[in-house]
């Protein structure tokens, strides 16, 4: 994926460049929106499928984000982390697992038209903490096989907080899981 990752990447820079040599106005927030709306679907677009694994290709994609809010005005001095949070906004990589436990969700649930259990197998035991669909963890025993979705989606789902994390509805799901600190998963 590594070839596809750079020419989304350069896809993407070239996008960001155009918002700001085409936009006459320096507020920020327009400016970030119209990075959300232009550059951020590229990078995004069926993230599930592609997403990354190495901590290069993460930056990679990354980087475009990086690059873009350090140059929104009052911004440069700022440290990325920082900047995310002035803008209101998270990391790419954040953005992607939060992706991947919805696309699940809708899995689990028949919302998608692919069948769950080609994918998962949900975990039989019923004394296990947590919530009530939490799923087998296949043994891998090839590395590609263990960055699969199917395969690296499986921790972060078995260990979301029953307590804060709300099946009833896709809404909900999505705002509850708004709510769960999943900086332990991700590198930025």
């Amino acid at each position: 994926m590594s070839q596809h990752i750079s020419t989304i990447t350069s896809k993407a820079r070239v996008r960001a460049s155009l918002i700001f040599k085409c936009f006459h106005s320096k507020d920020r927030s327009t400016l970030f929106k119209a990075f959300t709306t232009y550059v951020r679907p590229l990078l995004e677009y069926a993230t599930p499928v592609w997403s990354p694994l190495t901590v290069t290709n993460i930056t990679k994609i990354e980087s475009v984000q990086r690059s873009f809010t350090k140059k929104l005005p009052g911004l440069r001095h700022l440290a990325y982390t920082k900047r995310l949070e002035v803008l209101g906004t998270e990391s790419l990589e954040l953005r992607r697992l939060r992706y991947d436990l919805i696309y699940v969700y809708k899995m689990l649930f028949g919302l998608v038209e692919l069948n769950f259990d080609d994918f998962f197998v949900l975990n039989s035991y019923s004394s296990t903490r947590g919530h009530n669909y939490k799923l087998f963890l296949r043994h891998s025993r090839l590395n590609i096989r263990k960055h699969f979705f199917s395969e690296r989606v499986v921790t972060v789902w078995n260990n979301l907080e029953c307590n804060i994390i709300d099946f009833t509805s896709l809404r909900r799901f999505k705002l509850s899981l708004l709510s769960c600190n999943l900086s332990e998963y991700v590198h930025f």
